[in-house]
C-alpha cells in the first residue's frame, strides 16, 4: 500500500524497542490486534525507528499505512492523519478505495477530494453522525486487513486535534481479532502538564491490548557507534567528545552536529540548536535555500503541485533545488508527489528564521494558489495562510467554510475555533452578503454549546442582542433569542429562558407558519413545562404540532412531542410517557433531529429513574450517552446529562467501580463538564472513606451556580466526610450554603432535594446530641424544624397532581427515622422500642427499590434499634446484611458504623462491642449516654463495663481508660 520509507541513517541500538514493536506486528498476523504508543523526545529517533518497523512489517507481508498529524498553530483540519492515509491509498490503489467506499461510504467524508475548497457543500441533515465515521474507519481497516495484515502508523500525535484523538481512542478500544497493528508516536517532551494528549495517553495505556514503548536517548556507547557510522572521515578526539556532549544521546542532534563538523570547522557550530540546524542550509544554492523556506511556510509537508505554484521558479530550477535538498538530507520525497522536512525541528527553525515580510509574501502565495483552486487544498489550510498573509477577507470566508466542514465530521471543538476567528474577522468580510452575521453568531453559539461551553455561548448571544439596532428585523432578533433561550434553559437560567422565548414568540406571532415558528412555539411549551405551568405547556405544544402539520413537516415539532410525553408523566401516567418518549426518539432519529433524539432518550431514562426502574434507567441512560457521542453531542444538552445520570444510577445500584469509570475525566473533557462529573466521583470516594471529598467540593464551588446538580450530588459525601472529621459546624454550614443556592436557582424554598438535606441535618444533630448532652433540648427543637421543612417540601414541592417518587419516599422515611433517633439519643419524648424498629424497617424497605448503599446504612440503624429492643438475633441478621454490602462496595465507614472491625478482630480479648464501649468509656461517657448512643439498655452497658474491667484487670473506669491508652487498645 504505502511505499516503505528508505533511510540511509543507520539504526543504532533500539533492540529492545524493535522487539516490542515487531512483537505487536507478529501478534497482528495471528489475529491478535494490538497497538503501541511510541514516545520520545524530539529528534531522539522515533521516525527512524518507525522506518525500520515499517520495513520489517513489509517483509512479513504487511500493508503499511502512514498518516501524520500537523501543527496548524490554531484550528486545523480534523482527522488530518486519516485523510492523508485514505487519500494516499486512493491515489495508489483506487480499486481498493472504491471497494472500501462501497461498504463504508462514510470514509468519503475523509477523502481529500471531499474536503477541498471546491467540493460540494455537505448536506445539513445528519451531519453529526460521528458513529458512522468512526465505525467506517474501523471497518475499513478491518476489511483491508483481511487480504493482508495491516500496520497503521500515526506520527506526531502531540499535534493531533481533539477529533483525531477521539478517533484514535475509539480504534484502540475496538482492537480484537483483526490482523491489525496500530503504532501512535508522539513527542514526550512536548507533553507539558496541560497538554491535551497527556491524559488520553494515560487512558489509552490502560487498554489491555495497548503497550507503551519509550525511545530513550542513546547511551554513551550507542552515541559513539552512531557517530562513527555517520562520519566518512575520522574526526579528532576533541571533536568527537564535543559532539557527544552536545548531542546528549539525541540521535538527530548527533546527526546534525556530525554534518556541521564535516562542513569545516566544528568550532564554528553555534550552541543554539536553531542556529545549528540552519547551518545545514549554508552550503546550498540560493534556489535550494529559497525552496526550503517555501516548504517551511507550508508546514512540514507540501504536495509537489502546490510547491510548483508558489515557489516562483521554472520547473528545471525547481527540480534542481529539490534534488539538492534531497541529496543534502534536508527534505524527503517518499514517492507520493509531496515533500517534507526530515525533521520537524528543522522546518520550525527555517520558518522562524524568515523575515516578517518573507513570511507574509510566502503565505500570500499559498493562499492565492489555494483560493484560485490552482491546486487542491482544504479550507483550514487556506484560512491559516490567508490569516498569516493578512488577507483577512479570504481568511474570513475560509474560516466559515472550515467551521462548517468541522461540524460535518462531528468536530464541534474545531468548528468553534474557526467560527470564533471568523467573527473576529467579520469587519474584514469585504461586504460579503452571502454570510449573514446573525447566522454566524448562532452557529458559533451552538458550536460552543456542543463543546460544553454554554456560558461562552450565552455571553456571545447576549452581546449580539445588545448590539442589535432597535429597528433590526423582527426575525433577526428572534433568531438570536431562540438559541439563547435553549441554552439558558439547559443550565437552569429558567427566568432568562422564559423572557427570551416569550419575546421570540411575540416577534413571530404574525409570521406565517414555518419550521422556525414551530420551533419557537415548541420551545415556549418546553419552558412552560419547566416552570411548572402544565396547562400552558400543553396548549403551546399542541399549537406547535398544528403548525408543523400545516407546513407538512411534523418533525419540526419533535420537541413539542417530547413535552407532551413529559406532561403525561407529570399527570401520573408514566407507562404512556415511556412509550411516547420511545416513539419520539425513533421519529427524531429518522428525521435527523439529533437534539430531539438525545433529549427524548435522556428523558426516557429519567422517567424510568423516577419510577424506581433503575435497571432499565441505566440501560436507557447508557444508550442516550452513546448516541450523543455518535452524534457529536456528548457535551451538549442532555447528552452530558445522560452520562452523569448513568454514573449516578450505577452508584445507586451499587456498581461503584462502574460509576467511577463513567465519571472519569481526561484532557478532552471540557472544564465545566469535568467539574460536574467529579460530583459523582465524590460520592464513590466518600462512600469508601476518602475525607478529602469535603475539601474537593469546596474547591469546585465556583462551578456550583453554573451547574446546581454538582453541589446537590456532592453534598452528602462531603457531609459524611465532615462527620468523620468531627467538623459538624462545617457540615451544617455546607448544607445551609447549598440549600440557599438551590432556593435561588429553583426560585422556591420547596425544592425536592430539601427532603434529603433535612435528613442530613438530622444526622448531624444526632452526632451532636451525644457529645453535647446539655444542649439536647435545643438540638431536638432544631430537629423538629428540619422535620417540618422536609415534610412540607414533600407536600408543596411537587406540581399539582404529581406524587412523590420512590427516591423521595425513601428519603422522607429516612428523615422521620432520623427524627426518632435524635429523640431516642436525647432522651426527650423518645419513641418506644417497637416504634423505633418499625420506623427504621420502613426506611430499609423504602430504599429497597435499588439504592444499595442507603439501604445498607439504614440496616445499621435498624440493627441498633432491634438490639435496644432485645431482639438480638434479628439485629445480628441486619448487621450481617449491611456488612456484606459494605464489604462488596469497599465502604469502610459503613463497616466502622457496624462496630469497627469485623468479627474475630479487636484488641486483646475484648469483643468488638466491648472495644466500642471501651472507646466511648474513655471519652467520659456515662452509662446512660452509652446506652443511648449504642441503642442498648443501661443494664447491658453495665454488663459490658464489668466485663471490660475484669478482662483488663482494673477496678475503675478511669483505670480502664488509662490501660487502654497505654496499651494502644483504642487505635482501632
Amino acid at each position: 500500500m504505502d511505499v516503505v520509507p528508505w533511510n540511509s541513517t543507520p539504526l543504532v541500538g533500539r533492540s529492545t524497542e524493535m522487539v516490542a514493536l515487531l512483537s505487536a506486528v507478529d501478534d497482528a498476523k495471528t489475529r491478535r490486534a494490538g497497538a503501541v504508543l511510541l514516545s520520545g523526545d524530539a529528534g531522539v529517533g522515533k521516525t527512524r525507528l518507525l522506518d525500520e518497523v515499517a520495513t520489517g512489517a513489509h517483509e512479513r507481508g504487511f500493508g503499511v499505512l502512514v498518516g501524520h498529524c500537523t501543527d496548524f498553530g490554531d484550528a486545523g483540519l480534523p482527522y488530518l492523519a486519516f485523510t492523508e492515509i485514505f487519500g494516499r491509498l486512493a491515489g495508489e490503489r483506487p480499486d481498493v478505495v472504491d471497494s472500501v467506499l462501497n461498504n463504508f461510504p462514510a470514509i468519503g467524508r475523509l477523502l481529500p477530494t471531499h474536503r477541498l475548497i471546491g467540493a460540494p457543500a455537505v448536506p445539513q441533515e445528519g451531519q453529526l453522525d460521528r458513529a458512522a465515521l468512526f465505525d467506517a474507519v474501523l471497518g475499513a481497516f478491518t476489511a483491508l486487513s483481511t487480504s493482508e495484515p495491516l500496520l497503521v502508523i500515526i506520527e506526531d500525535a502531540h499535534w493531533a486535534d481533539d477529533s483525531t484523538r477521539d478517533l484514535i481512542g475509539f480504534l484502540l478500544t475496538r482492537l480484537t481479532s483483526q490482523r491489525l497493528a496500530l503504532v501512535i508516536s508522539y513527542r514526550s517532551d512536548d507533553l507539558h502538564r496541560r497538554h491535551p494528549l497527556r491524559r488520553p495517553i494515560a487512558e489509552w495505556s490502560r487498554i489491555p491490548r495497548v503497550r507503551r514503548v519509550n525511545v530513550a536517548p542513546l547511551d554513551a556507547d550507542e552515541s559513539l557507534t552512531l557517530l562513527n557510522e555517520l562520519t566518512t572521515e575520522p574526526l579528532s578526539e576533541v571533536e568527537v567528545r564535543r559532539i557527544l556532549e552536545r548531542a546528549g544521546g539525541n540521535a538527530f542532534f548527533t546527526e546534525e552536529l556530525v554534518a556541521a563538523a564535516s562542513m569545516g570547522d566544528a568550532d564554528a557550530v553555534p550552541p543554539d540548536l536553531a542556529d545549528l540546524l540552519l547551518v545545514r542550509l549554508d552550503p546550498l544554492s540560493d534556489d535550494a535555500r529559497q525552496v526550503a523556506r517555501v516548504i517551511a511556510v507550508a508546514g512540514r509537508r507540501v504536495p509537489h503541485t502546490l510547491l510548483t505554484s508558489v515557489a516562483g521558479l521554472p520547473d528545471r530550477e525547481l527540480d534542481a533545488a529539490l534534488r539538492e535538498l534531497i541529496d543534502a538530507h534536508i527534505i524527503e520525497h517518499p514517492g507520493n508527489a509531496s515533500y517534507y522536512f526530515r525533521h520537524a525541528l528543522l522546518a520550525e527553525a527555517v520558518y522562524d528564521d524568515l523575515l516578517p515580510g518573507e513570511r507574509v509574501r510566502q503565505h500570500a502565495a499559498y493562499a492565492k494558489a489555494l483560493k484560485d483552486q490552482t491546486v487542491a487544498g482544504t479550507a483550514a489550510e487556506l484560512a491559516g495562510h490567508a490569516t498569516r498573509s493578512h488577507d483577512l477577507a479570504t481568511a474570513f470566508e475560509a474560516r466559515v467554510r472550515a467551521g462548517q466542514e468541522a461540524i460535518s465530521v462531528a468536530a464541534p471543538q474545531e468548528a468553534l475555533k474557526h467560527y470564533e476567528m471568523a467573527l473576529e474577522l467579520y469587519p474584514n468580510a469585504a461586504g460579503d452578503a452571502s454570510i449573514d452575521k446573525t447566522w454566524l453568531i448562532v452557529e458559533t453559539a451552538r458550536a460552543a454549546a456542543l463543546s460544553a461551553q454554554q456560558p461562552r455561548a450565552l455571553k456571545l448571544l447576549r452581546k449580539a442582542l445588545a448590539e442589535l439596532p432597535a429597528d433590526a428585523p423582527r426575525l433577526q432578533r428572534a433568531q438570536l433569542l431562540i438559541p439563547l433561550a435553549e441554552i439558558a434553559l439547559y443550565i437552569d437560567h429558567d427566568q432568562e429562558a422564559h423572557e427570551a422565548v416569550s419575546q421570540a414568540l411575540r416577534l413571530t406571532s404574525d409570521e406565517p407558519a414555518s419550521v422556525f415558528k414551530a420551533q419557537v412555539v415548541s420551545l415556549y411549551a418546553n419552558v412552560c413545562y419547566q416552570l411548572g405551568r402544565p396547562m400552558e405547556a400543553e396548549r403551546w405544544a399542541l399549537e406547535a404540532v398544528q403548525i408543523a402539520r400545516e407546513i407538512g413537516q411534523e418533525a419540526a415539532a419533535g420537541d413539542a412531542g417530547i413535552t407532551l410525553a413529559l406532561l403525561r408523566r407529570q399527570a401520573g401516567d408514566p407507562v404512556i410517557a415511556v412509550k411516547q418518549l420511545e416513539e419520539a426518539a425513533v421519529r427524531a432519529q429518522l428525521a435527523g433531529d439529533s437534539a430531539a433524539e438525545v433529549r427524548s432518550r435522556f428523558l426516557l431514562g429519567s422517567t424510568q429513574y423516577e419510577q424506581g426502574d433503575l435497571i432499565n434507567a441505566r440501560a436507557s441512560m447508557e444508550n442516550a450517552w452513546h448516541r450523543a457521542g455518535e452524534l457529536g453531542r456528548q457535551w451538549a444538552a442532555y447528552g452530558f446529562d445522560a452520562r452523569r445520570m448513568l454514573a449516578l444510577t450505577q452508584f445507586i445500584l451499587g456498581d461503584w467501580d462502574g460509576a467511577a469509570e463513567t465519571a472519569r475525566v481526561d484532557t478532552m473533557t471540557p472544564v465545566a463538564a469535568e467539574a460536574s462529573l467529579r460530583g459523582v466521583a465524590l460520592a464513590v470516594r466518600g462512600g469508601r472513606g476518602d475525607t478529602a471529598v469535603a475539601e474537593d467540593l469546596e474547591r469546585l464551588r465556583k462551578w456550583w451556580s453554573l451547574d446546581v446538580m454538582l453541589p446537590i450530588i456532592g453534598l452528602q459525601p462531603a457531609v459524611d466526610a465532615y462527620r468523620a472529621l468531627d467538623q459538624v459546624a462545617e457540615a451544617e454550614k455546607l448544607i445551609a450554603d447549598v440549600s440557599a443556592l438551590c432556593a435561588e436557582v429553583f426560585q422556591t424554598e420547596w425544592f425536592m432535594a430539601k427532603i434529603r438535606f433535612s435528613a442530613l441535618g438530622l444526622q448531624l444533630l444526632c452526632q451532636r446530641v451525644v457529645s453535647e448532652p446539655t444542649a439536647a433540648a435545643e438540638l431536638v427543637a432544631r430537629g423538629a424544624e428540619l422535620l417540618a421543612d422536609g415534610q412540607a417540601t414533600a407536600e408543596k414541592g411537587l406540581p399539582p397532581g404529581r406524587v412523590l417518587g420512590v427516591e423521595g419516599i425513601a428519603w422522607l422515611a429516612r428523615l422521620e427515622a432520623e427524627w426518632e433517633r435524635l429523640r431516642w439519643l436525647a432522651g426527650i419524648d423518645p419513641p418506644s422500642a417497637d416504634e423505633h424498629v418499625a420506623t427504621w424497617q420502613r426506611t430499609v424497605d423504602a430504599f429497597g427499590y435499588g439504592y444499595v448503599f442507603e439501604q445498607a446504612r439504614s440496616r445499621v440503624h435498624l440493627s441498633a434499634a432491634l438490639r435496644a429492643g432485645g431482639r438480638i438475633t434479628e439485629a445480628h441478621e441486619q448487621a450481617q446484611l449491611a456488612a456484606e454490602v459494605a464489604r462488596a462496595l469497599g465502604a469502610k465507614p459503613l463497616l466502622d458504623e457496624l462496630g469497627g472491625a469485623e468479627a474475630g478482630e479487636g484488641p486483646a480479648a475484648l469483643t468488638a462491642r466491648e472495644t466500642e464501649v471501651l472507646a466511648l468509656l474513655a471519652e467520659g461517657r456515662t452509662n446512660r449516654q452509652l446506652a443511648r448512643e449504642l441503642y442498648i439498655s443501661e443494664k447491658t452497658v453495665s454488663v459490658h463495663v464489668s466485663n471490660i474491667l475484669a478482662k483488663l484487670g482494673v477496678r475503675s473506669r478511669t483505670e480502664a481508660a488509662a490501660v487502654a491508652r497505654r496499651d494502644g487498645l483504642l487505635d482501632t
